[in-house]
């Protein structure tokens, strides 16, 4: 948890037999939002991940803030002082946009970023190129957060956290049949996909304050798909129990329902044998969408 200068990792699960000097041969995973900082190492030659941590940041309203309590963290904690043979980040909000190839250039996809969200003035806008859908994500990286990261890590990638997750599932799931529907949860936003086969059918996110809100947004988006709630498949990732408002609120309405799992193609660490499998999806697939 970060409040102030108090700086502990909410989560931390680091293999006892990291050693520090062979992070040339690894890759740093970093994920960032307003309330949250989390990384993972993957062991490239192994493809093998073997840390993970995740701090909760509490107060901060602004990205010059987060930036502060950033560097705080990043100061502290010596693992990502390291020489790492390739990082990348993902920035973790809703304001982005999805647009075909056919109809984006370089020259209007700030227009069209413009056209669904609220950009101030000075914002420049970043697209990732989605091979699997062929069409491009834009979003915008705040300055803040750009200043803080180039500091320590000069040589990085930035991705927008739905672009992971687009095509960490039409590659982890594309030999499956019929329509499923994908859940990503947030704190505050959830991120909406439905696959029929290995085609993407529908993209959307949106805000939500209570599992009534999350609830009503997923059986309008049924409803408009004419996808009937009680014969569709329902996966959902993120931080996220069974005990929780909105899993009870979904197991209500959508009988057929299950937690993801993680991405097959990686091995993983025996003390990740501690965190649900369902949890930091889009940070483990960070790697697969950057290499």
């Amino acid at each position: 948890m970060v409040t102030g200068s108090n700086i502990k990792a909410t989560l931390s699960h680091i293999d006892l037999n990291l050693k520090l000097n062979i992070s040339a041969s690894c890759h740093l995973s970093i994920q960032v939002n307003l309330d949250g900082f989390s990384f993972a190492i993957l062991n490239i030659q192994e493809q093998k991940y073997i840390a993970l941590e995740h701090y909760d940041i509490q107060n901060c309203t602004t990205y010059n803030e987060l930036a502060e309590q950033l560097d705080k963290i990043i100061k502290q904690q010596e693992m990502l002082h390291q020489n790492f043979a390739t990082i990348s980040i993902s920035i973790a909000h809703s304001l982005n946009t999805l647009t075909p190839k056919a109809l984006y250039d370089d020259a209007n996809g700030k227009d069209i970023l413009g056209f669904n969200q609220a950009l101030l003035q000075n914002e420049e806008e970043n697209s990732d190129w989605l091979s699997s859908i062929q069409a491009f994500n834009s979003y915008v990286i705040p300055e803040e957060l750009k200043r803080c990261f180039n500091k320590y890590f000069p040589n990085h990638k930035w991705k927008h956290d739905s672009s992971i997750l687009i095509e960490s599932l039409l590659q982890q799931f594309k030999l499956q049949e019929g329509e499923k529907i994908y859940l990503s949860i947030q704190n505050t936003y959830f991120e909406l996909i439905v696959l029929d086969g290995k085609k993407l059918k529908f993209f959307n996110n949106f805000s939500y304050k209570s599992a009534a809100d999350l609830i009503y947004y997923l059986l309008f988006t049924c409803e408009q798909l004419s996808i009937n709630p009680d014969q569709v498949s329902l996966i959902i990732s993120g931080e996220i129990e069974e005990k929780s408002e909105v899993y009870k609120i979904l197991y209500k309405y959508v009988r057929n329902i299950s937690f993801i799992k993680r991405n097959p193609n990686y091995e993983y660490s025996f003390v990740f044998d501690e965190v649900k499998e369902h949890f930091f999806y889009k940070l483990l697939n960070q790697h697969l969408c950057v290499s």
